[in-house]
């Protein structure tokens, strides 16, 4: 009946309808014009209340700026002040010393016809000569940030590695295996030493991923560090390495058994030297250094042994690392990216090798087998 209604009335009511709206628009209006009224109201109130001081009473101050930073100047130096790196996005130096800003001088002038000095004058005199204290505080701030921390942790049955961390936990640098936990806080010195000496050799495994090593004045295996896209990344790395280096040592040892020991299979792929099975050692210059690597017969790089300062050095590792090789002297660990690469090492658990890093344990373990197919009868190239 309602829309019976409706269709019987249609004119009626929407001429009741706009006349709704049109009642509820001037309402509207009418309530935003009241409410603009009492605004008004109350500030003129306001502004009547307002103590007015006598021309004689005011205090004039002039600044005078000094060593006003120009253009994109102020910038450069927050960037330096907050983040510890100049314009370029480079980190500045630990060392570099922290030029606070200048604080602005100011002189004040009392206009005054009579011979009591207002009150608004010393104070403003107080506030222009009192020293500010944000310096002090930001240059602690700054001080602060580049605190990281060295940690040793058992990575397996006596087995301790020192790690370096950034303030921010990320893990800088790892050391080499130590059977003590106090033997690994004592190697911390040795490393200090060769970070000051620039003991770092950069490397770039088959990915294109970029990583560096820490060695001694008589080239020997100290530290590896975290994998880079880039080698700038890479150097970049190294340059935090150098800030970080000072950091405390933590007194607890930290559980963190990851090392897992390769084991050789049971049922190994016999290979006949007259097989697919035919790598080959080449020796190769990088950077007045030589490296001897080890690749599959399809060309793939399997093995890079360690930087030496001459050929037959060189060459005399590749003996060293086939008899350790065969005789399975590996583990595999993890990075903190979580990605699996194996070292081969010695009788002494010294580092020969370190592999290219998986995906995957499985992948890994792979590829210590391939590695050691091929050491049976990889011959060294001419």
């Amino acid at each position: 009946m309602f829309i019976d209604f409706l269709k019987e009335n249609y004119l009626a009511c929407i001429v009741v309808a706009l006349a709704t709206i049109i009642m509820i628009f001037i309402l509207s209006v009418a309530i935003i014009q009241s409410i603009k009224k009492r605004n008004q109201a109350k500030l003129e109130k306001m502004l009547t209340e307002i103590p007015v001081i006598p021309d004689e009473e005011v205090a004039v101050t002039e600044v005078v700026h000094e060593n006003r930073r120009e253009g994109n100047a102020e910038l450069i130096w927050v960037r330096e002040q907050s983040l510890g790196e100049n314009n370029q996005g480079e980190p500045i130096s630990i060392n570099e010393d922290v030029k606070p800003k200048k604080e602005e001088k100011k002189t004040v002038k009392t206009v005054s016809k009579s011979t009591t000095k207002s009150k608004t004058a010393e104070t403003a005199k107080k506030t222009a000569t009192k020293p500010k204290k944000t310096t002090s505080s930001s240059t602690a701030k700054q001080t602060k940030k580049v605190v990281g921390k060295w940690v040793v942790r058992e990575k397996g049955e006596g087995e301790f590695v020192s790690f370096l961390h950034a303030s921010n936990g990320e893990i800088m640098l790892t050391s080499e295996i130590y059977s003590t936990a106090e033997g690994a806080k004592r190697g911390i010195s040795t490393i200090k030493k060769s970070i000051a000496g620039e003991g770092f050799q950069l490397y770039c495994d088959k990915n294109r991923n970029y990583y560096f090593k820490l060695k001694t004045a008589q080239n020997r295996f100290l530290c590896v560090g975290e994998t880079y896209p880039t080698k700038a990344s890479c150097i970049s790395a190294i340059d935090s390495v150098k800030r970080f280096a000072d950091a405390p040592i933590s007194e607890e040892v930290e559980k963190d058994v990851t090392l897992i020991q390769y084991v050789i299979p049971k049922e190994e792929v016999k290979v006949d030297k007259n097989t697919a099975y035919s790598g080959k050692w080449i020796v190769t210059d990088v950077e007045d250094m030589y490296i001897a690597q080890l690749f599959a017969s399809n060309g793939e790089l399997l093995l890079s042994s360690e930087a030496y300062t001459t050929i037959s050095s060189a060459k005399a590792s590749i003996e060293t690392i086939t008899t350790n090789g065969l005789a399975g002297n590996f583990i595999i660990d993890v990075d903190k990216k979580g990605r699996f690469f194996f070292k081969l090492r010695n009788d002494k658990k010294s580092t020969l090798c370190v592999g290219e890093s998986y995906s995957q344990l499985s992948k890994c373990q792979n590829a210590i087998d391939s590695v050691r197919r091929f050491l049976k009868t990889a011959k060294l190239a001419d």
